[in-house]
């Protein structure tokens, strides 16, 4: 009897881009179905005009409309789990961008998430460690990763396959044509004007890497991923930087005209051309690199291919974000012995306890790097250093992080000690009933583990938990007097009894 073969359910992403909204609908093996991609100007009306236009609006619907009708004939509901639509970061500058959302929403029936810089951040990630993967010997090097997008510019610098450090730099495609269109009309101004204009925000970016020793660099972004068969050799993908400057300085002369039908794209696309160009170039040479790399894959096409995956954090990606939030807090001068002692409590507790609190795995990131860095503050002053720490955290980087991701780490590590959260504080007033309960259940396990470790001497390396309907018991092996973390116990236990109603008894154990 022959065997029945079920088909393989069919999924799709959509990426309402700065200059196009794309489409990928694929298998569950991960084979192209279908690709669709349509122009749009959103960057271009968010950059000149702080707002996206009526008849942007109306575009926008009419493609997903239509792609929409394409996902229906295919027996794909645009609600469905694995249909994921997102949007642009940038839509964040634009005026009326709950409008614009709002209006996509109702018009084409679909739920559109906005990705965020902590996203975006992961989906760079992981292009960069795919084409760290595919090109042979690459990972024994220090690499320096450029994306030049539509808004910033981003850079990932590898030291021998770990990230060393991830810098955002307001240099970005459309802000740069913005400023020569403010400034000229005369093209044989503004050919000029665009490279001093990009080199005049450099200065930063140069004094992050010019004593950087890496032997790679590589360019990626979609519009300098278009031109790569232009630019590289077909059997290196790499390209001198006097032939990228020479190629550079033919297509900024060319008008928009020219450049479309010299390379058969779009206006919009022709749009970001030249400073996406200019702006790679600039960089390269800013910083005497030789030999660029340019990725020959299809740029939009693995960002779609990611989408699905990007909402979820990696082993590796979680890694380098845990990386990156010891070394800053390393920087800060924190009791390293401690910070280790109170994460490995904290992340036991979190693990043995899932089943109580309900935290995603997200929440389990935010409490490692909260607890990592819950005792930063004292690098100002040891008088109130968890709100010390709140302020260092709110104003720091963390790699793979967003601003909101951030935001809350700070708060976990504001509440480690002192008063819970309170409808008063700054930061924590402001998030919805959801963000508020998670932030505490989680800043709970943080003061518990904390209490632990008051002494500081990592006693309590070795606990086991024992959970009735009234107590969290906590076992202390080889303890045989808890009396200090008991009496730490007494102030730090007080958030984790008010939000699971239960005490917290310590047993020592020999």
């Amino acid at each position: 009897m022959d065997s029945i073969l079920t088909p393989l359910k069919l999924k799709a992403a959509i990426h309402i881009g700065a200059s196009s909204i794309s489409c990928l609908i694929s298998n569950e093996a991960g084979d192209q179905i279908e690709y669709l991609e349509k122009s749009t100007s959103l960057a271009h009306d968010i950059f000149s005009k702080k707002e996206i236009s009526k008849a942007t609006i109306k575009n926008c619907v009419a493609i997903l409309n239509g792609y929409n009708a394409i996902l229906q004939e295919l027996g794909i509901n645009s609600q469905d789990p694995n249909v994921r639509i997102v949007a642009t970061n940038l839509l964040s500058e634009a005026s009326n961008k709950d409008i614009f959302i709002n209006r996509l929403q109702i018009s084409s029936n679909i739920t559109v998430e906005v990705l965020d810089d902590g996203e975006m951040t992961r989906l760079i990630y992981m292009k960069t460690r795919r084409r760290l993967q595919d090109t042979a010997g690459i990972d024994q090097y220090n690499t320096l990763v450029v994306h030049a997008g539509p808004g910033n510019t981003r850079t990932l610098f590898f030291k021998q396959d770990k990230i060393e450090s991830y810098k955002s730099y307001r240099i970005g495609i459309y802000r740069a044509s913005q400023a020569v269109r403010n400034n000229f009309t005369d093209d044989n101004q503004t050919n000029q004007f665009l490279y001093d204009h990009i080199n005049s925000q450099l200065d930063t970016l140069i004094e992050d890497f010019q004593e950087e020793d890496f032997q790679e660099i590589i360019f990626i972004g979609h519009e300098v991923q278009l031109l790569q068969p232009q630019i590289v050799s077909s059997k290196t993908s790499q390209c001198s930087l006097s032939k990228l400057l020479k190629i550079s300085d033919s297509i900024i002369s060319m008008d928009d005209d020219d450049i479309v039908s010299h390379f058969n794209i779009d206006y919009h696309t022709a749009e970001a051309i030249p400073p996406a160009l200019a702006i790679n170039t600039c960089i390269a040479k800013a910083l005497n690199i030789n030999k660029i790399n340019i990725p020959s894959t299809h740029y939009e096409r693995e960002l779609l291919r990611d989408i699905h995956l990007s909402h979820e954090s990696s082993a590796s990606f979680t890694e380098e974000v845990t990386a990156s939030a010891w070394q800053l807090a390393k920087k800060c001068r924190i009791n390293k012995k401690h910070a280790k002692q109170v994460t490995a409590t904290a992340l036991f507790l979190f693990d043995q306890l899932i089943d109580l609190h309900e935290l995603d795995p997200q929440a389990r990131l935010l409490l490692h790097c909260a607890t990592l860095l819950h005792e930063c503050g004292g690098f100002i002053s040891d008088a109130s250093h968890h709100k010390h720490s709140q302020y260092i955290i709110q104003h720091s980087d963390i790699f793979g992080l967003s601003q909101s991701d951030i935001n809350l780490v700070a708060l976990i590590a504001r509440y480690h000690r002192n008063s819970p959260p309170k409808s008063t504080h700054s930061i924590y007033r402001d998030l919805d009933t959801l963000q508020q309960m998670r932030v505490s259940k989680i800043a709970s396990l943080l003061r518990i583990a904390d209490a632990l470790d008051r002494s500081h001497a990592a006693r309590a390396e070795n606990i086991t938990l024992n959970l009735t309907p009234e107590i969290l018991n906590i076992h202390l092996t080889d303890i045989t007097d808890a009396t200090v973390e008991r009496s730490a116990m007494k102030s730090k236990g007080d958030l984790f009894h008010n939000i699971f109603g239960l005490e917290i008894h310590l047993h020592e154990e020999q």
